[in-house]
């Protein structure tokens, strides 16, 4: 099977549906609705380098999708999280390889040095992730309860002195102490990797901001005026609620309070019309299972962690990008520069490679510094008068794309050659600079009287990559 790998377009709502039917088929076990996922791409703070890839089969339907970045909010600098989910009836045909190998692509040239990903506990999951260079740590399992039937303890017929029920809604106005609870409980919770929640302006933006968090079901317990546990609910808005964290503030714990919180939400859940809820815990999370298991949750799957190196971001992955090739960029007849670049892909169209900056020392262009260790990764086309490089730090941090307007790539012979034809065009990290360079120099060349034909589409090249990168979703839809 043909398999292209490309970002999500978070604005097609058909995009975003056939991301949430992929998890739904993939993780039934997990809410997943549309605003869920437009939301982890529109709320994801730059320092996460997120993405969301899907896979496209030959007939450009969408059979797989992967959620990648960098756990930015981790004690632990440049660990980075990979989960790929592919279509049961589109698996083995290799389209989960191909995420993959893009994602680790995209989280090796931002500098994470590990990778993790959840794998189903099943022979055929694991196998994939072992032959991919995988390897297994710690598990997780999700529990189902069936709602409509679930023997739920009555609500209390009084608190205890000093407690109070109260919904997370009732924070509206001030949620900062379900921050501050949330950070508490959160410290020794086990987890990806050790969390650091210090942030609460992100707090607000990606925890609170949620479209899937159900502010109305989930349950706060409030002592002597103090937040000491609660419940966080998320809902699909039809038949299926989770528990994404139930925690209990260290000073408050062996009370029962957390037992209070979940019960109060899903009696409310119920109420409310929902008919299944789910939870996840650590396998290692005693506490917790326990709970759950009081409850009358039953293990309905289980996930294990598996973890990769990385190699560094010049230095492929290992796989698909073993070809070693010279690019030498030329002007007027002359070669102005050559160097080494690795393969990464090429499609017998677009050809894309990655180099180190190859100039030596700093070019300070006053928009932008290029200096040794910068990562490119150059996108060269046969058939277009552009090149698109994206340029990042040694340690990955996207610094912007340089786009030289050149004549269509010759690649022969261990070589790309290209002819610079003087326009540029530099378009800053976060878009909000997009720079013509280079028009006088291009209209001293002599270009439009010696060559006509090639000045026009020196032009319009430049003004389509302009207009491009003017739009919402930029030059990365270039690279699709």
């Amino acid at each position: 099977m043909t398999v292209t790998i490309r970002d999500l377009r978070p604005l097609d709502p058909a995009d975003v549906e056939a991301v949430v039917r992929i998890r739904r088929a993939a993780l039934p076990f997990m809410i997943s609705t549309p605003a869920g996922v437009a939301f982890e791409l529109a709320s994801a703070p730059a320092a996460r380098h997120a993405r969301i890839l899907v896979a496209e089969d030959g007939a450009g339907q969408v059979v797989g999708t992967a959620q990648i970045g960098i756990a930015h909010d981790s004690t632990e600098p440049n660990r980075a999280f990979a989960n790929a989910q592919v279509d049961p009836a589109h698996r083995r045909r290799g389209a989960g390889t191909a995420l993959l190998r893009a994602a680790e692509e995209h989280l090796a040239a931002c500098g994470a040095v590990e990778v993790y990903a959840w794998v189903l506990d099943e022979e055929p999951a694991r196998a994939f992730a072992e032959r991919h260079g995988y390897r297994s740590s710690r598990s997780a399992h999700f529990l189902r309860l069936d709602l409509s039937a679930a023997a739920l303890p009555p609500a209390p017929a009084e608190l205890p002195a000093g407690v109070e029920l109260r919904p997370g809604s009732a924070f509206a106005d001030d949620p900062r102490p379900l921050f501050e609870a949330d950070a508490a409980a959160s410290a020794d919770e086990p987890g990806d990797v050790p969390p650091l929640l210090d942030d609460y302006e992100d707090w607000l933006r990606t925890v609170w901001s949620d479209p899937e968090l159900d502010k109305e079901l989930t349950s706060v317990v409030v002592v002597d005026g103090a937040v000491a546990a609660f419940t966080a609910a998320r809902t699909d808005g039809a038949s299926r609620y989770g528990s994404a964290m139930t925690g209990t503030v260290q000073a408050f714990r062996g009370r029962g309070l957390a037992k209070l919180a979940k019960a109060d939400s899903l009696r409310r859940a119920r109420a409310a019309g929902y008919r299944e809820a789910f939870t996840g815990n650590d396998t290692g999370n005693g506490p917790m299972l326990a709970v759950n298991e009081w409850f009358g949750y039953e293990v309905c799957a289980t996930e294990v962690r598996y973890v990769k190196p990385l190699p560094g971001p010049a230095d492929g992955d290992g796989e698909g990008a073993a070809d070693d090739v010279a690019v030498a960029l030329s002007k007027a007849g002359r070669t102005k520069i050559r160097y080494p670049a690795r393969v990464l892909s090429d499609d017998g169209d677009r050809i894309t490679v990655r180099a180190r900056w190859a100039a030596g020392g700093v070019r300070d262009f006053g928009f932008v510094r290029f200096e040794p260790g910068d990562v490119f990764t150059e996108h060269y086309w046969r058939s277009r008068w552009y090149a698109v490089k994206e340029v990042r730090t040694g340690g990955g941090v996207l610094k912007g794309w340089y786009c030289d307007i050149t004549r269509p790539a010759a690649v022969a012979g261990g070589e790309i050659r290209v002819e610079d034809l003087d326009l540029d065009l530099w378009v800053s990290a976060d878009a909000s600079a997009v720079l013509r360079l280079d028009e006088d120099e291009f209209a001293a060349s002599g270009l439009a009287a010696r060559d006509p034909g090639a000045a026009a589409e020196a032009v319009r090249a430049l003004d389509a990559l302009d207009r491009q990168a003017r739009t919402a979703e930029g030059l990365r839809a270039l690279l699709d």
